[in-house]
């Protein structure tokens, strides 16, 4: 999904934001919101992730028409202290909270060397590598992972395999000096374009890595951050978008060796991979994840983002849906 696309308008970056902030606020999301929501879309267009891009917003719009996520939520710390804080999202999108929260824990891991956010009730937060490479860029190590609290009841009559009852979005990130930041940002289930059932007998290792990591992302996305009280489960209801929870761990690069040691370390690594292995099928070069990222961005910030003709056709569909004049 994460290539260019073939055929393809240029657009520039800022008027991708300005457009994905004019359709949530016509879908009735308080503006403040939408323009912070519609910035992250669009840094996910110019680095290439266009799964995390603004073709989310066809959906994101449906749940506020159909009422499933708080258009105008009050977003407010529940619970801190001197490591952690944890935030209630009121049934809104996750985007806002979860940045709100990893602010606040980046500010305690500055006096503590590492903090937690969290928050809880709250709606899709796209890609978890919005607020890891927030961490990053205050020169942080950082993981960050949304999940819930598991509707068992509700997938077993689905009788799904198991490798793919859920697939949480999660994010590593490992700040460098003079290379590409390490950002290992996706989602949980090995196999999530492939689903064939007989991969768990071709592929047995995907198949219970994809499992395991699933089971953690949940726990971490649900019950660590509280998504299973009582409290939440009737938040749940008033607001059925507003099921999700997630945390980012925030972590002082310095906390065991000089903090231009452990940069100088990643930059050995990426250079290492890149001057040594030999590029998979398909690439011109060997990458670590964010390499490719991050050349992509230098390029779309200046030159536009490709965006697909089917992308496109969505996004005139959501414009139209909204009352709000396409993308010219």
């Amino acid at each position: 999904m994460n290539v260019p696309p073939e055929e393809y308008r240029t657009i520039e970056a800022p008027r991708l934001r300005d457009f994905a902030r004019d359709c949530l606020a016509a879908a009735g999301l308080r503006r403040d919101h939408a323009a912070q929501i519609a910035e992250l879309l669009a840094n996910s267009e110019v680095r290439g992730v266009r799964s995390h891009g603004l073709r989310l917003l066809n959906g994101y719009v449906r749940f506020l028409q159909n009422g499933d996520i708080n258009p105008a939520p009050e977003v407010a710390e529940v619970q801190e202290t001197a490591t952690s804080v944890l935030v209630d999202a009121d049934g809104g999108f996750g985007y806002v909270p979860m940045m709100a929260a990893t602010e606040r824990a980046i500010g305690k891991a500055r006096e503590q060397g590492m903090a937690s956010g969290a928050v809880r009730h709250m709606g899709h937060y796209g890609a978890a590598g919005h607020y890891v490479r927030r961490a990053v860029e205050a020169g942080f190590f950082a993981f960050s992972v949304q999940g819930a609290h598991p509707d068992f009841e509700r997938k077993r009559h689905l009788r799904l395999p198991a490798a793919y009852w859920g697939n949480p979005p999660f994010c590593f990130g490992l700040p460098a000096g003079d290379e590409p930041a390490v950002i290992l940002d996706g989602g949980t289930t090995l196999m999530a374009d492939c689903r064939d059932d007989d991969l768990q007998d071709r592929i047995p290792a995907a198949f219970f890595k994809s499992m395991g990591l699933t089971a953690v992302a949940t726990a971490l996305g649900g019950a660590f951050v509280g998504q299973s009280s009582p409290r939440t489960d009737g938040d749940g209801r008033t607001w059925r978008g507003g099921g999700n929870g997630g945390c980012i761990l925030v972590v002082d690069i310095g906390l065991h060796v000089e903090a231009q040691e452990f940069r100088a370390g990643v930059d050995h690594l990426v250079r290492g991979v890149r001057e040594t292995m030999a590029p998979v099928g398909g690439h011109e070069r060997a990458d670590l994840p964010g390499g490719v990222e991050a050349r992509l961005e230098a390029r779309y910030r200046s030159e536009g983002v490709p965006v697909g003709v089917e992308d496109l056709t969505q996004l005139a569909e959501t414009a139209a849906a909204v009352g709000i004049a396409p993308l010219a």
